[in-house]
């Protein structure tokens, strides 16, 4: 399986989509899955969390969608605990499944969000939603040493690409498996080394109020 899960209309990134290039990218991501019935498409998408902890896009666009993943980009001057309380904010959210490169880093030129990380880990734990661990050379985010703190909290996490283009695909997946390494992550931790039925339950237990038990270190 895998996942396709483009930025949202207002993220400070490369190929945002709008919500009528959201709805053709469904109707191309719909015609692939007949054309490649062995692999299983997942239409997601990577929505901002915003200045004031709403979503980019309202919950009934979400809903619609297989998996959410949520981001902090837009407003990132504000100070710690305001981060933290937008990104804990999102996590509660029933329909955000995983939360992308939490600390936002940019590896040699930005150290990330001051987060509370310690609350951040719990409340991922308690309400079954994943952190990203990203394999973009930019973030590598989860670092190691913060996700080695997430699975020690009991969080489950993702290794994710987090590529703009398909030629990096491999590339990126094989640093965010080198930077779960550094973290002692082990498979049992991550999201999408389980069988599909499993991602796919963890996604439902999150919208529907049932989250599953957190993964113990």
């Amino acid at each position: 399986y895998v996942a396709i899960t483009d930025h949202s209309e207002r993220a400070a990134a490369a190929r945002t989509l709008s919500l009528d290039a959201l709805a053709r990218q469904r109707d191309e991501i719909l015609r692939l899955r007949a054309e490649y019935p062995q692999i299983t498409i997942l239409h997601g998408i990577e929505v901002d969390i915003l200045a004031d902890g709403r979503l980019d896009f309202a919950d009934d666009i979400l809903e619609q969608l297989d998996i959410v993943l949520a981001s902090l980009h837009d407003a990132a001057r504000q100070d710690g605990p305001a981060l933290t309380r937008r990104c804990v904010e999102a996590i509660k959210h029933p329909l955000v499944n995983v939360i992308t490169h939490p600390a936002n880093q940019l590896v040699g030129r930005r150290a990330g969000y001051a987060l509370d990380f310690p609350a951040v880990y719990a409340a991922a734990a308690e309400t079954g939603t994943a952190l990203e661990i990203d394999g973009a050379p930019s973030h590598l985010d989860l670092d190691g040493e913060h996700a080695r703190a997430a699975v020690a909290a009991g969080v489950t996490v993702t290794i994710d690409s987090d590529c703009h283009r398909a030629r990096a695909l491999d590339r990126q997946m094989r640093l965010g498996v080198g930077t779960a390494r550094r973290g002692w992550v082990e498979p049992r931790h991550v999201l999408n080394c389980r069988p599909l039925t499993e991602v796919l339950s963890f996604i439902a237990a999150k919208r529907t109020g049932r989250p599953g038990p957190p993964v113990r270190p």
